[in-house]
């Protein structure tokens, strides 16, 4: 059962959902993506991909549709993370897909500056 305080985060803009996000997961030691035979991505309006990424499970299963419906949330720990994707990523020159909602899409964030913020 989805819980009405926690979602009613889909409602918030891109740098609300980024700051609930990074609170999140400072506080719970890990993340959330969707995988199915890989890890759901994105590509903002320049092309550039994003490796998506959400606060809480709740919030990855709401995502879990359309584009991504093969996918089901899948937890990362924080120091799996921090330590393992997010230089793959910049070597990828991808961005991180913050917390993208049914409603809007995702907060692009460099994957250093994600470090620097759950650190």
């Amino acid at each position: 059962m989805f819980s009405s305080k926690r979602l009613n985060a889909v409602d918030l803009g891109g740098e609300d959902r980024l700051q609930i996000f990074l609170r999140t997961v400072r506080e719970n030691k890990e993340l959330w993506g969707l995988y199915a035979d890989g890890w759901a991505e994105t590509i903002d309006d320049d092309r550039k991909k994003g490796f998506v990424v959400f606060p809480d499970q709740e919030h990855a299963q709401l995502c879990a549709t359309d584009k991504w419906k093969r996918y089901s949330p899948k937890s990362i720990k924080l120091s799996s993370f921090v330590e393992r994707f997010l230089d793959k990523l910049t070597k990828q020159k991808y961005t991180v897909a913050v917390f993208p909602t049914p409603f809007d899409r995702a907060v692009q964030v460099d994957p250093q500056t994600i470090r620097s913020e759950l650190l």
